[in-house]
């Protein structure tokens, strides 16, 4: 396996290509809990995460973007054996990863798909559905979050744990968006031009925001009505 970064030229929005997107992530899967320690990513933003999921035993719940799916043990104990896990991203490395984490835990419980979010639909409403660190990685975000909301069962939850450009360091860095996009364009994808709770609060509910890090890292919750 070819463990070495490619750089390519920065071109406009290649995050609208599912093979760009799928290359990536397949290159950097063995080393991608690295960028969390390199990010400052802090140790709680994922137990927040799962806790504003608000899981039931019997729960359906979709993970999208879910990479190596770190939490999806844990939500899978939380649901149960009645419950339903589906993790869907486009790199089969991220899904490798997460699949032998899966057998080590011995969860039935839990369905890997190798799909585009942006054209999957389950079979039924979903509980909750979990952002983790991946809605900054889609090309057409807005769109991304809408076909969510549609699969998203009445008082259901959506959940978004992701990084940003905090709103007082915008102007600072500035002169160097195109070092920084082109950085996480050859590693982990995350757009430093979107302003994801921007695009949260158009879904039209309220949506409950922790910050970390001074507002480079958020858990947000949106409550589907019903």
């Amino acid at each position: 396996m070819n463990n070495t970064l490619s750089i390519l030229p920065s071109r406009e929005n290649p995050r609208l290509d599912p093979a760009w997107v799928a290359a990536r992530f397949d290159r950097v899967a063995w080393c991608y809990p690295l960028f969390e320690t390199a990010f400052l990513v802090p140790k709680s933003a994922r137990r927040s995460a799962l806790d504003q999921l608000n899981l039931q035993a019997g729960n359906r719940v979709l993970s999208i973007g879910c990479g190596r799916g770190p939490l999806l043990p844990e939500i899978g104990r939380i649901v149960g054996a009645q419950g339903q896990v589906v993790g869907v991203d486009l790199s089969q490395r991220m899904l490798d990863f997460a699949q032998r984490q899966n057998e080590r835990h011995g969860l039935q419980n839990i369905e890997l798909l190798r799909t585009d979010a942006l054209t999957y639909r389950g079979t039924a409403p979903f509980n909750a559905i979990l952002f983790s660190f991946s809605l900054t990685s889609f090309g057409q975000p807005a769109d991304m979050l809408h076909h969510a909301w549609e699969m998203l069962a009445p008082g259901g939850r959506m959940v978004v744990l992701d990084g940003q450009l905090p709103p007082s360091s915008r102007a600072l860095v500035r002169p160097v968006l195109p070092t920084i996009r082109w950085f996480l364009e050859s590693t982990v994808l995350g757009d430093p031009d979107m302003e994801p709770l921007v695009l949260l609060k158009d879904l039209g509910q309220p949506v409950n925001v922790a910050h970390m890090r001074g507002g480079a890292y958020f858990v947000a919750q949106v409550i589907k009505p019903g």
